[in-house]
């Protein structure tokens, strides 16, 4: 999980995990290069393999310089059964403590396997809790010479309209009180609990280049310099992967032990709306895990599920259906009447008997009310991608051809994928068979065609968890489509006449009375 040496990046630029710095460049260089001696450990030699088979274990490193009357010991506490560590430090210079200490975060804790990072696997960043609020700073960002402000900001920025705020090129020092902080990529995070809030956190990068087979990639190695008191007060550390459940008992730990009330579960990027999207996507992978646990299989159990949840919206989707071919139905009179109606007087003893008719029309066919049903499934639908992309439990899970769940699936024949062409086709039959509220043909064959095409684009490199729900999904939606289709068949009516069509009564002639 955390990188030892990079190719193009001289041994002294790197900051080792849980290296002590002061800011004062002379302290920093004497706890740079001095060796600590290990209390506690097995070892003499300095290098130490941790096994905490039960309980606790705890190790000393210490360090005394005479040239700086330094004194610093890091007192780490490992256990057996959680990811929390304890870390406590004291530092003293001349018998008096330091100030302004900070312990590395990082570099880079994370899957260090990764090919190529992209929308679905990003790269480690930084995250913490400052103020009250959660901050995500990108490697990029901290490398820039600028801070980032946002879409809007850039714009603002390039007009003139708002001043560029400058920063340090490779450093990101971030203002106020920090809750907690550290790295973390989609999988993996190390992050450091202070006891109190305190102020002073900085993000630093060390840009390199990283060769693949294919075309070399830029990549940064970023590390938190995280604020700790110097006093031996007890640090609270996590390293390990960004499962709900372990963050929450991490959480739960934190506090039980004298710590800060905390919630370590905010380091998953649920993305836009999270609030949200937490809210429905732990339930979510709560019972795609019950059915793992049924069936052995994550693979069995996405497909399962996707069955499921498919099964629950089909009545929403039965209404849409007959509102949409409501509206396809009634469009060409619609069309019609807003024709009428655009050419006519205020005066014609007509207009107010097409727009009556148009009125009804409008409200039996409304394409809104179509739309609404599915609106309603939205938020359920980001969750549950949420769910499938952030989730550790699909990572290295294989299903039949498909060694890693998480991951995209690999190339066939050296430049196919099958789960993104059969998602992509099934798409297109799936349009072409759902009832539209246009009656364009043309516009019509453009969204069946083009937008399939855009989403093969967008999901040619999503992880296969993922695309394997949006395949069983659409196989499922066309089952369900063929018997809407056949449902609604029998309760179609004709289109309402128009006033050309309607027949009219001929008034009855009357017999003159007779005399």
């Amino acid at each position: 999980m955390i990188p030892t040496s990079f190719e193009g990046v001289a041994a002294d630029q790197l900051t080792r995990t849980l290296q002590i710095v002061t800011g004062d460049a002379t302290v920093d260089a004497a706890l740079a290069n001095k060796n600590f001696k290990v209390i506690g450990g097995k070892s003499d030699s300095g290098e130490e393999t941790i096994n905490v088979a039960s309980g606790s274990q705890q190790l000393d490193f210490v360090v005394h310089d005479d040239a700086t009357g330094l004194d610093a010991t890091k007192r780490i506490v490992f256990f057996a059964d959680r990811y929390i560590t304890t870390v406590s430090l004291t530092l003293t210079r001349g018998g008096q403590p330091v100030p302004q200490t900070r312990l590395a975060i990082g570099p880079n804790i994370g899957d260090q396997g990764i090919d190529h990072y992209s929308f679905y696997l990003y790269a480690p960043e930084g995250i913490s809790v400052v103020n009250n609020e959660v901050r995500r700073v990108p490697a990029a960002e901290v490398h820039a010479d600028r801070r980032s402000s946002g879409l809007f900001g850039w714009i603002f920025e390039g007009l003139g309209l708002k001043s560029v705020q400058t920063k340090p090129v490779d450093r990101d020092p971030i203002d106020g009180s920090v809750q907690w902080a550290g790295v973390g990529d989609t999988y993996f995070a190390m992050l450091a609990v202070p006891a109190k809030p305190i102020a002073g956190l900085e993000y630093r990068a060390i840009p390199y280049e990283y060769k693949t087979t294919g075309k070399p990639e830029q990549r940064f190695l970023i590390t938190g310099f995280v604020p700790v008191p110097s006093d031996g007060t007890q640090t609270e550390l996590y390293v390990g992967p960004k499962d709900h459940k372990l963050l929450a008992d991490a959480s739960a730990e934190t506090k039980q032990t004298g710590g800060p009330q905390v919630d370590l579960g905010e380091a998953i990027n649920y993305g836009f709306l999270a609030w949200m999207r937490r809210g429905l996507a732990v339930p979510i992978l709560w019972s795609i895990n019950a059915l793992q646990r049924l069936t052995s299989s994550y693979g069995v159990a996405i497909i399962l599920f996707t069955i499921l949840i498919y099964s629950l919206f089909f009545p929403l989707k039965w209404q849409s259906s007959r509102k949409m071919k409501k509206a396809q139905k009634y469009a060409p009179r619609m069309k019609e009447l807003q024709e009428k109606l655009k050419g006519m007087k205020q005066t014609d003893p007509r207009m107010k008997e097409l727009q009556m008719e148009q009125l009804r029309l409008m409200k039996e066919a409304n394409p809104l009310g179509g739309c609404l049903p599915l609106l309603i499934q939205m938020p359920f639908l980001f969750a549950l991608y949420t769910a499938l992309t952030i989730s550790i439990d699909f990572r290295q899970a294989s299903f039949l051809w498909i060694p890693d769940l998480s991951a995209p699936e690999p190339y066939l024949l050296g430049f196919l994928r099958f789960l993104p062409i059969l998602f992509c086709g099934s798409m297109i039959f799936l349009q072409f068979l759902t009832p539209a509220p246009s009656a364009d043909p043309l516009q019509r064959k453009m969204m069946a065609v083009g937008m399939p095409l855009f989403m093969l684009y967008i999901l040619w490199s999503a992880p296969s968890g993922l695309l394997l729900y949006w395949l069983v999904g659409n196989i499922v939606g066309f089952s369900q489509q063929l018997i809407i289709n056949r449902l609604t068949k029998t309760d179609e009516e004709p289109p309402p006449p128009d006033a050309k069509g309607a027949k009219k009564k001929t008034p009855k002639k009357l017999k003159p009375a007779e005399a």
